[in-house]
């Protein structure tokens, strides 16, 4: 209770709009009464009396009505038991020194929190003494010690606060509670006498005051608060204030917060937003049991933010360091605290890390330019192909493989290799998007076009009648543009309402990767080719006796087969190439390269493999001995003696009568494979059935008793019906 330095009152406003970065002496008024305390503290025995800095009401609030209430009530209690005691204890009990003693010692030894407890006297109150004020106070080695306060300090005058506040409140008798109980005294040990009505003047926690935070100059030499509460005297049947029931604290155990308050916070804290963290690259996080004194706080690296000592046990920047430094820097001193306590930021894509070790899985270029590389060489061959069919489009090979739809396929082909050109960036979500797009419209395109070459071939062989069945290219053209326009809207309909996010995984090292997301969306796409290619191979093996020259078909089988079963295993291993299990972009592009080369490639090699081949040997059409040779066999049927026959032909197209001009480089020819082989029987005989062939082709008898196929040469010349 005693006081050699209080903090006078400047504007507690001031305290809270000061920047804590500011070097303003009369507006940074809390990093300078923190630095007041550690001068009292490291000069005890020069202390002198003196006001200089403010903290306004907030220390009170924050430390003396929220924290210490507890203890508080303790002196509120007391007060009230000495009241009762100056209004009806016996002469011998006031006059006991030792009583009086005994009951501020045994106030501390109720609570260690503490630091001093005393009892003082207004003037003349007690006994002839001018002041008295037992005094029990905690000393350096934890003993507690009792004195006379005021022998060394007198404390009625108005500068003590603690005091001269309690004795003004105290002036005001109305305004404090009465208490009214009855007492029944014991007459003897058996009964008590006849009850007594007691009424008694009483205090309260918010009768009593706290003082602001002073330096205990000559007694325990440290910084503490002092809360007081009036205890009453009775004379004449009145009330009247007899002294004060106060206890210490001591502030060297408390812990102040100079970090910024929390959102939200509802309680003032006048230390609040004076630490001195850069708050570019660190946080502040209260440091406990530090004590009343500045500093007490760390320095933590926010999150993308490392802390540069790696070798550093702590991993945090000590306030009390960065709050010298910033002194210095204050005084205009040579410092660090510019170059100093701020943290490093982590690589690229960490959220929070301990070194600059990289968290997103670095890719392999290498690897990935390779695969772009091929992609293009082989993308590069495609213009080249569709050179091909233009220039050979006179040759018979090419004329009996419609290529206008070989031209629609190589398009679709050029599609399926562009995921492996927009897989080889970064996934974001234009790229997932082109990705998923360029996938569907040329697997449409180029499968789509096989499929219905196919579907024409089966709708072709499987005619009974003699009538001719046309289906020409514009005909497939035109159900090839619906399949487009159905995948075209539902890749529309995938972008606008499931638009194609990027992920983030983890890769075995636990390093950040990115890939695009799989959904129900692209499941239903994978179920859909799926189900178009078993369709497929439903119609190739409709088609697969189907008599060919060049064995169109069979190629065509091979490859929706091929598409077929790599699709399948490309979708079941990407599912377990996602989550949960760890993500690896370079191997998700690796995959999708092996299986767009073993099945695109593959395809486009079936197709053009053996025509490129024949051109290379010089095939024709009409001057090669490919398609002059008869076998033995056809000889021997042709030479017979049997009945005369009428004979079926097979023609070069179902679409065309190969009855064209010289501009029939304009008239793109089928495939023997889109005819139809099965004649009506007439009678015994066999009829032939054909058209002016342009062409040597081989023709099919068909006997339809045996249902045996008899294979011939034809030259150039003129089948009659």
């Amino acid at each position: 209770m005693p006081t050699s330095f209080q903090l006078t009152n400047y504007s507690t406003e001031a305290i809270h709009s000061t920047s804590p970065r500011s070097t303003d002496p009369n507006a940074d008024v809390v990093a300078m009464f923190l630095e007041q305390v550690e001068k009292y503290e490291q000069n005890k025995e020069n202390c002198t009396t003196g006001t200089q800095y403010n903290l306004g009401k907030g220390v009170i609030q924050q430390y003396g009505k929220n924290r210490f209430k507890p203890q508080a009530l303790v002196s509120v209690n007391r007060a009230n038991f000495l009241t009762r005691i100056w209004r009806e204890a016996g002469a011998q009990v006031v006059a006991s020194e030792y009583l009086f003693y005994s009951q501020v010692r045994n106030m501390l030894e109720g609570d260690p929190e503490i630091f001093a407890a005393g009892n003082c006297y207004d003037y003349k109150e007690f006994k002839n003494y001018t002041m008295f004020c037992p005094y029990a106070y905690r000393t350096d080695d934890g003993t507690i010690n009792v004195k006379d306060l005021s022998i060394a300090y007198p404390y009625l005058g108005n500068d003590s606060e603690w005091f001269h506040s309690a004795r003004m409140r105290a002036s005001k008798v109305q305004n404090f509670n009465f208490t009214i109980g009855t007492t029944e005294p014991r007459f003897n040990q058996t009964t008590h006498l006849e009850a007594v009505t007691d009424t008694i003047i009483t205090s309260t926690y918010d009768d009593g005051h706290w003082s602001r935070p002073y330096f205990d100059c000559g007694g325990g030499y440290i910084w503490m608060m002092t809360y007081t509460v009036p205890f009453f005297g009775f004379k004449d049947g009145k009330f009247k204030f007899k002294g004060t029931s106060g206890i210490d604290i001591a502030l060297q155990k408390v812990d102040i917060d100079q970090c910024p308050q929390p959102d939200g916070a509802t309680e003032p804290n006048v230390f609040a937003g004076s630490a001195r963290c850069k708050s570019s690259t660190t946080r502040c996080e209260p440091l406990p049991r530090l004590g009343f004194r500045r500093g007490s706080y760390k320095c933590v690296c926010l999150d993308g933010y490392y802390f540069p000592n790696l070798d550093s046990p702590h991993r945090y920047f000590n306030g009390t360091e960065v709050e010298y430094e910033y002194a210095k820097k204050t005084r205009r001193e040579e410092n660090v605290y510019d170059i100093s306590f701020e943290c490093l930021p982590c690589a690229a894509g960490c959220d929070a890390c301990e070194d600059p070790s990289p968290c997103i899985l670095t890719l392999n270029w290498l690897q990935r330019s390779v695969v772009l590389g091929a992609s293009g060489l082989i993308m590069c061959c495609i213009p080249l192909l569709i050179w091909f069919t233009v220039h050979y489009r006179h040759v018979k090979v090419l004329k009996a493989c419609s290529p206008v739809l070989m031209r629609i396929i190589l398009v679709g082909a050029f599609l399926l290799y562009c995921p492996l050109i927009v897989g080889y960036f970064e996934a974001t979500v234009i790229t997932c998007i082109l990705k998923f797009w360029f996938r569907e419209i040329g697997f449409s395109i180029s499968y789509g076009a096989l499929l219905l070459k196919t579907w024409r071939i089966s709708v072709v062989f499987r005619v009974r009648s003699a009538q001719r069945v046309k289906i020409s290219d514009a005909d497939l053209i035109k159900r090839l543009l619906i399949i487009i326009f159905i995948c075209a809207a539902y890749l529309t309909a995938r972008t606008i309402a499931g638009t194609p996010r990027v992920i983030e995984g983890r890769n075995v090292d636990d390093l950040k990767a990115f890939q695009c997301s799989a959904d129900w969306w692209d499941h239903s796409a994978a179920i859909a080719e799926l189900i178009f290619l078993l369709w497929g191979i439903r119609l190739c093996i409709v088609v697969r006796k189907a008599p060919s020259e060049f064995n169109e078909s069979r190629f065509i089988s091979w490859a929706i087969y091929n598409e077929t079963l790599l699709s399948l295993f490309l979708n079941v291993s990407m599912i377990f190439l996602q989550d949960p299990f760890p993500t690896n972009p370079d191997l998700l592009l690796l995959v999708l390269f092996i299986h767009t080369q073993l099945t695109t490639t593959v395809t486009l090699a079936f197709l053009f493999g053996s025509k490129a081949y024949l051109v290379y040997k010089g095939y024709k059409g009409e001057n090669s001995n490919h398609t002059t040779m008869i076998s033995k066999g056809s000889k021997q049927h042709l030479n017979s003696n049997k009945p005369s026959s009428t004979l079926n032909t097979s023609v070069c197209n179902s679409s065309c009568n190969y009855n064209y001009s010289e501009k029939g480089d304009e008239a793109e020819c089928e495939s023997l494979l889109e005819k139809d082989i099965q004649p009506p029987k007439v009678g015994n005989n066999y009829r032939i059935s054909g058209a002016v062939l342009d062409c040597p082709l081989p023709f099919v008898i068909v006997n339809p008793n045996s249902r045996s196929l008899k294979q011939y040469t034809v030259s150039r010349r003129s089948a009659t019906k």
